[in-house]
């Protein structure tokens, strides 16, 4: 079997109605776990400027966005984004990545605004 290329087309767009369909869901889920909407993490906004520097990194075809979590607050539930390359591996100095890329200040896109503090208006 041939393995898995990426292209940098993964992915489909979806219209705004099923995209709150799947937002719903999600409350609707964490409704039934006896969560609050205001205990956890709905969202969290990325600025393009950022999202660009991964987007940039030498062999990048997209990025990947992993839940983490933090210790600093009760909203701890995060993304942590990285660049990924055609053989789907990701683009880090990390355990998640490759061993032999160089350690550098944009391995790695986290701590974004979180909603429901930071949400849309």
């Amino acid at each position: 079997m041939k393995p898995l290329k990426y292209t940098g087309e993964e992915g489909n767009f979806i219209t705004a109605s099923v995209a709150n369909e799947h937002t719903n869901r999600f409350h609707e889920k964490k409704k039934k776990e006896g969560r609050d909407r205001q205990t956890y993490t709905e969202a969290q906004f990325f600025g393009k400027k950022q999202l660009q520097k991964l987007l940039e990194k030498e062999g990048c075809v997209g990025l990947r966005f992993y839940f983490g979590a933090t210790k600093e607050d009760k909203f701890d539930d995060g993304l942590v984004i990285v660049a990924v390359n055609e053989d789907g591996k990701d683009l880090t100095s990390t355990r998640i990545g490759l061993k032999d890329m160089p350690v550098g200040d944009e391995d790695a896109l986290a701590e974004g605004p979180i909603c429901p503090h930071d949400c849309n208006p």
